[in-house]
């Protein structure tokens, strides 16, 4: 039999690249090998019990490959419609079964734990001596983007509970379907640590893993967060919590609680709002306002709602 290589060229989210895990491990069990990985952010799968080779795909021969391999391919649909004007609804499908989907089978909840573990051992210059608590504050989709007060607000509460805190979190955008900038809300931290823009993939592990919690939206942070052993606050949105809540030790429930605000429409996972703004359910509304036209976003969650879910947690 051939080698088996899956190629993620397609994948550019670093959650969508974690999530593709337990795909990666399906694969390698029903083969019976360790299978290569063509992606853009190959550090990811290093470390991967089920990972033969991992390549950046800008850094080999395709051809070679197709040649040489048996490729299966994931994440080649988003935001765009195939031959048939099926598009797969990224805000509509679990975000782990859609690279296993585009494969042609589903995982079970048995089967959905994302593995990752870092290639960089832990720089104690980036953990605090004492207790902290891990904040994420990043501008992302209007629908999931908590205001930089209610960050700041929070970071004092908990400096005042005898935490520190650090910020972790780079500027990034993403290019697609709908194009947007991620800039960063970057504040100084009387006691703790302002290291936005500062970590690699494995820092950030290092230090959401050795943290008494961790504050973020939907994010790539977020799935991350979800490979170690954290308290994971998962601040509300408009999109079906269930789709991206990690899962750990068999479950979603472990170390985790979802903060919802006071819209609990999810409207944008409702199918009925891309009929309403485009006539056709395969289109995505766009997440960069309220689908309900409301002046803020009611699904985020309150400051004080956040605080009290981590009180809770500690």
């Amino acid at each position: 039999m051939k080698p088996i290589c899956l190629n993620l060229e397609a994948c550019n989210g670093l959650g969508d690249l974690i999530c593709a895990t337990p795909t990666i491990r399906k694969i390698s069990e029903a083969y019976g090998q360790k299978i290569t990985i063509l992606s853009p952010m190959p550090e990811l799968f290093k470390m991967n019990p089920f990972v033969e080779f991992s390549y950046k795909f800008k850094s080999v021969d395709f051809d070679y490959f197709k040649d040489n391999y048996l490729v299966h391919n994931s994440f080649y649909n988003v935001g765009k419609k195939n031959d048939r004007g099926i598009e797969y609804k990224h805000n509509r499908i679990d975000i782990r079964q859609f690279h296993a989907i585009h494969l042609g089978f589903m995982l079970t909840k048995s089967e959905m734990e994302c593995f990752y573990l870092p290639t960089e051992d832990i720089k104690k210059e980036q953990i605090p001596n004492d207790r902290y608590v891990v904040i994420h504050p990043v501008t992302t989709w209007g629908t999931r983007t908590w205001p930089a007060i209610n960050w700041m607000n929070l970071t004092a509460k908990l400096i005042e509970m005898g935490y520190s805190v650090v910020s972790v979190g780079k500027e990034s955008s993403e290019k697609g379907f709908f194009n947007v900038d991620k800039p960063v809300f970057n504040f100084e931290i009387e006691k703790g640590l302002n290291l936005m823009n500062k970590t690699s993939i494995s820092d950030t592990w290092h230090i959401i893993n050795n943290a008494h919690a961790f504050v973020t939206m939907d994010s790539g942070l977020l799935h991350l967060a979800g490979t170690t052993d954290t308290n994971i606050v998962h601040l509300g949105s408009s999109l079906i919590p269930e789709f991206r809540i990690p899962f750990r030790k068999g479950t979603q429930e472990y170390k985790y609680a979802y903060v919802r605000g006071g819209c609990d429409l999810e409207c944008g996972s409702n199918m009925k709002y891309g009929v309403k703004e485009w006539g056709n359910i395969q289109g995505v509304p766009p997440l960069i306002r309220c689908l309900e036209n409301k002046e803020t976003f009611e699904c985020h969650p309150s400051m004080e709602q956040v605080l009290n879910e981590v009180k809770h947690l500690l």
